[in-house]
This record gives C-alpha cells, structure tokens and sequence, in this order.
C-alpha cells in the first residue's frame, strides 16, 4: 500500500500552536512503532519508535551497533511516501539532523 499524498509545508508545525496540521492528520494514523525509516535515495535513518501528536520519534541506531542510540523527533511533513512497514522522508539521510530535534528521552 502507498500512500504518495504530502500535505502541508515542510515548516507546518501548527500542531504547537494548539492546531493539529493536515500532515498530522493524514500521516499520523498509518505511522506505527517499529517502521522502518528512510531517507530520499532509500538510505537508511532508523525505525519509528513512538507516535505522538506533532511529529514521531525515531531510533537512530549506531553504525554496527557501536555507537550509541540516538532518538531523534521528526515532524509528519517530512513524509514523503510510506509503503507497508517502511517511509521515505523527503530529504536524505544525511539532512536528518538539520530538519530533526534529539529528544531527551534515556534509550
């Protein structure tokens, strides 16, 4: 299943302003733990590892396992398809930590 739809501007953070934005609305509901997460060209960022109502928290995990996890929060609007267990974002992988926020949550 795919779903190509991308609503709202990349910037549309309403959602923190007390308005829940179209992206959340539209992306929110399919987004579940565990998906697998990409960037643009198919590189892997990491896995969906909480749903909440602004944006979604991701698992970066270490390279090989040896570097520490990182959780990173990504807003819906950088969804740009989503097929079964996996999204792409509509940026690269190495952009993620320019568009993402490192949550302070203890792996």
């Amino acid at each position: 299943m795919s779903y190509g739809y991308r609503p709202g501007a990349p910037t549309d953070r309403t959602a923190e302003a007390g308005q829940e934005s179209a992206a959340a609305r539209t992306w929110r509901p399919l987004v579940q733990p565990g998906m697998r997460v990409a960037g643009i060209a198919g590189d892997v960022i990491g896995q969906v590892r909480e749903v909440r109502t602004a944006d979604f928290l991701v698992d970066r995990a270490g390279a090989l396992g040896m570097a520490p996890d990182t959780l990173v929060s990504l807003p819906y609007e950088r969804i740009h398809v989503m097929r079964s267990d996996k999204m792409t974002l509509d940026v690269p992988s190495s952009q993620v930590d320019d568009i993402a926020q490192v949550d302070d949550i203890a792996v």
